[in-house]
């Protein structure tokens, strides 16, 4: 694996150079013309060492032979020496961190001679259009070895020389003396036997030989092959010598490749590690240096130039070339603007995929990294950035292109179930929820947007076509992997399936083949193709997603085909693609795609946005640090916390604290004792939040319609609300408790809004439950407040209004990085949302309590997220498997919950 990839890097450096690449298409056969037509066709007699007696060649045709074997010295030699000078520093780093040297000195060598080889052929087949040599295998083979010894040569420079100039001049002064002393019309002295010494003596003796001559000079052959691997070999110690284990001269960090040590520490999280560097000092830092042939031309036209965002989309293109042949190949369909998309987006699945299937980890542990993970993306995605290469990439994507994320909690959820059980799928139905949930996290419709630059590519109807190509694809999928996840004890396919055909699912575990389970492969083969048909029905609007479209149909036919004529030993062997018939498809969808893409214009990726400084106006203080917090005060009754999936439980909490009021004035008490009573409601709603683990909690405290109400219950709350943020005095604040404030500044007292910053700062170091107090606070003054702050970038040029998204506009909400609400509760019996946090509870669960806020305690806080983890959540997908039911509630108040 260290070695292919190595090859395939220094193959890529070679494409890369430009020039090199136009000296050898039009320099070769120009410099070939122009010396077989300008030279006299005099003959030339002088003494062939390789035939030992004298011979005579025409003079056109000797000079021909010269020149060609002048120019292929001056383009191999220069092209190793680039590549070899440009990739040095990164080969140290590489090497320091940990790469096989080895690998890297076989690349080269690989390398040079596929370059070599190319470009002899090429200098071979312009020759025989002038004249026809007596033998065109030596001549080749000659052409080969004279130009492989500049090659290697070069490889010797670029581990001496420092500057690419002197390096260059260096190679065309050594060739151009080489080859002139060795050619009779330049020099009557060319039989000298001095000249046996210089380096392309055994290589031109054996071209002249293959002009005219019948015999091969096998051993002036071997002599150019020796000088060959003499520079080579001296260039490579050379090498190997600035490449020991010492620090870079350049003093640059130094990026670490070989990551799966570290991802196998990490349990699997081949992200996190593939973005890990280690620096000269010591401590492990984040590489902001080259990283390597990076494919620029892609990520230029994406508008992608930040190097630590290529490394993530790097990563990720890498999930999708080892996934396969043909998911690499279905990306190579597109525009080269969008391949990162596609890239991101089936790396994002492979990652979950990644850690649900770590085979050492427990079933719990791969579940609570995947959610870990993706608690760590939605965090990301309100920060616009990530210090993870796979989710920054993602991030940057969702928020370029516009992704919805409203699939995602679906999709985490169902990876995490899959981590936590041997997924089994006992009906077809079952299967096809699971297959489309994982297959399309971003939706049918939006991707299909992004990729036609249309806002609506196609119909309900072209929707299920596409979505019956996903159940293909998924079931060619499972067949394809049948031995593999066989071996692990899976079975992927329905049971239904099975028992229809009487196939025990022992026999497929243990991997024995049998008649029953032969038909059942055919059946399921028939069924997708008839599922490919039903896809190709799709009406695409775009003629570049049409012929796409085309395309990946046929290779997933292919794919089929090869798994019948396997059906036999599918769970001997995996099948095998033919590679001819595969290569030519390809080739001809992609020239079917690219001439229908061709007018096809995108819109250029946005610039990128910085995260909204925190509101103005609150003073700066600096961070407390206090004694160990306290443990929350525990219930009077006695009464502990239920036990609920951890799964199922939800992160994030809002509470409408109504009927404070309306509890006093019922007791005959003065409106504002209502509220006094709320505020010790509100400190046992958060001992029994801290009790069950919630993560977070917001309450509406105050909201920008409560201004209407009379003046002296406005000031009792605010000097109610102020009270409670001593951090000394106030018994709540002496918990593991961490305070943030939504609201707005504007008529605040300045007092209050002291305190709210300094209660935030003081507690902003603490790990429990994140209590977001909403003082102040009203929906649509938050969204209002974005979109100014969105006006304001557009109109300073900052941001395209065309590209503005949702995730734009989330970035600059009060709190930004706090996840959407899981679960909205109403005390007092009305049943409205009252304008609060309606962008984060969209897809809130929602729950009406007729108690008044003040009779509210721990137990009803408990109960209703108990009839939370109950509540199936499908967001806009098919129904999933009834989930377990929670433990009953220790409580003694059960009170019906209304939606």
């Amino acid at each position: 694996m260290c070695l292919g990839t190595a090859v395939r890097f220094a193959l890529v450096e070679q494409m890369r150079n430009h020039l090199a690449l136009v000296l050898v298409i039009f320099f070769v056969p120009s410099w070939l013309t122009l010396t077989y037509t300008v030279t006299a066709k005099t003959p030339v007699r002088f003494f062939l060492r390789a035939a030992d007696r004298f011979l005579v060649v025409d003079g056109d045709n000797l000079m021909q032979l010269s020149g060609a074997l002048h120019a292929l010295a001056l383009i191999v030699g220069f092209m190793m020496f680039l590549a070899a000078k440009r990739s040095a520093d990164f080969d140290h780093r590489l090497v320091l961190a940990g790469y096989p040297r080895l690998c890297l000195v076989l690349a080269k060598y690989t390398a040079l001679v596929l370059t070599t080889a190319a470009v002899a052929a090429y200098a071979t087949a312009w020759v025989t259009v002038f004249w026809q040599p007596e033998q065109l295998g030596v001549l080749a083979a000659a052409l080969f070895v004279g130009a492989l010894v500049y090659g290697g040569a070069g490889i010797l420079i670029a581990a001496v020389l420092r500057s690419e100039l002197a390096g260059m001049f260096l190679v065309i002064m050594i060739s151009f003396a080489d080859l002139a002393m060795q050619n009779p019309i330049s020099n009557p002295a060319a039989d000298s036997p001095v000249l046996r010494f210089l380096p392309s003596f055994g290589a031109m003796q054996s071209a002249v030989a293959a002009a005219k001559l019948e015999t091969v000079p096998w051993s002036y052959l071997a002599l150019g092959l020796c000088w060959a691997v003499g520079t080579a070999g001296i260039g490579m110690t050379a090498f190997a010598l600035r490449t020991r284990h010492r620090l870079p001269l350049t003093g640059h960090r130094t990026v670490l490749p070989a990551v799966m040590p570290e991802v196998r520490a990490q349990g699997g999280d081949a992200s996190a590690a593939a973005g890990r560097t280690v620096g000269p000092r010591g401590p492990e830092t984040r590489n902001r240096t080259r990283r390597g042939p990076v494919w620029p031309t892609v990520y230029r036209r994406a508008g992608i130039r930040d190097r630590d965002l290529v490394l993530g989309y790097q990563r990720c293109r890498q999930l999708v070339r080892s996934s396969g042949p043909v998911e690499h190949a279905i990306v190579q369909l597109t525009p080269v603007r969008l391949r990162p998309l596609l890239w991101v987006t089936y790396g994002f699945g492979r990652v979950l995929d990644d850690l649900a299937d770590v085979e050492t980890d427990s079933p719990e542990s791969r579940a609570a990294r995947i959610e870990e993970w993706a608690r760590a993306l939605e965090s990301d995605l309100r920060q616009g950035s990530s210090s993870d290469p796979v989710r920054r990439a993602l991030v940057h994507a969702m928020i370029t292109w516009d992704l919805p994320d409203d699939d995602l909690p679906a999709l985490i959820a169902t990876y995490s179930q899959d981590a936590r059980s041997q997924t089994e799928f006992a009906t077809w139905d079952e299967w096809h929820a699971y297959r489309r949930t994982i297959s399309l996290p971003f939706g049918v419709t939006r991707l299909a947007a992004v990729l036609s630059g249309t806002s609506a590519p196609f119909a309900a109807r072209d929707v299920e076509g596409f979505q019956r190509w996903t159940d293909a694809y998924n079931l060619i999928d499972c067949l394809w992997d049948l031995r593999q996840d066989a071996e692990r004890g899976h079975i992927l396919l329905p049971l239904e399936a099975l028992e229809r055909f009487g196939v025990a699912a022992e026999d497929v575990r243990a991997g024995r083949p049998t008649a029953q389970l032969t038909e059942l492969i055919k059946d399921l083969v028939a069924q997708a193709h008839h599922w490919l048909d039903q896809a190709a029905t799709v009406n695409w609007q775009h003629p570049g997603l049409a012929a796409a479209w085309r395309t990946i149909i046929e290779l997933a036919r292919l794919q089929l085909l090869s798994i019948e004529r396997a059906q036999d030993v599918l769970l001997e062997r995996t099948p095998v693609l033919p590679r001819a018939s595969f290569a030519w498809m390809l080739m001809r969808g992609r020239m079917r795609t690219a001439w229908a893409w061709r007018r096809q214009l995108l819109p250029p990726a946005p610039p990128p946005l910085h995260l909204p400084s925190q509101r103005t106006g609150a003073a700066e203080h600096e961070v407390c640090a206090d004694e160990e917090p306290l443990p929350p005060v525990p219930h009077p009754s006695g009464a502990r916390p239920p036990e609920m999936p951890p799964e199922r439980m939800p992160r994030h909490v809002a509470i409408i604290m109504d009927g404070n009021g309306r509890w006093a004035t019922a007791r005959g008490l003065p409106r504002p004792e209502g509220h006094r009573a709320g505020q010790q409601a509100l400190r046992e709603i958060v001992y029994g939040a801290l009790e069950i683990g919630l993560p977070y909690l917001s309450v509406y405290a105050l909201s920008t319609e409560n201004w209407q109400r009379p003046a002296a219950e406005i000031d009792s709350i605010l000097q109610i609300v102020l009270g409670g943020l001593d951090v000394q005095k106030e018994e709540v604040m002496r918990r593991n408790l961490r305070l943030r404030w939504s609201g707005s500044p504007e008529g605040l007292p300045a007092e209050l809004i002291d305190a709210l910053a300094r209660a935030e700062n003081a507690t902003s170091h603490r790990t429990g439950i994140t209590l977001n107090l909403c003082v102040n606070y009203g929906g649509r003054a938050e969204l209002t407040h974005a979109a100014r702050a969105l006006a304001r970038e557009a109109a300073q040029g900052r941001i395209d209004p065309d590209r503005i998204t949702a995730h734009h506009l989330a970035r600059h909400l009060h709190q930004p990085d706090l996840p959407d609400v899981d679960l909205l509760i109403r005390t007092g019996g009305d049943h409205r949302t009252s304008n609060f946090l309606p962008w984060q509870s969209i897809y809130a669960e929602l729950a009406f309590l007729d108690t008044p806020w003040p009779d509210i305690d721990r137990r009803d806080l408990w109960n209703t997220m108990t009839a939370f983890t109950q509540r199936e959540r499908r967001y806009g997908t098919t129904p999933q498997p009834t989930p377990a039911k929670a433990k009953p509630q220790t409580g003694d108040r059960p009170e019906a919950l209304s939606n």
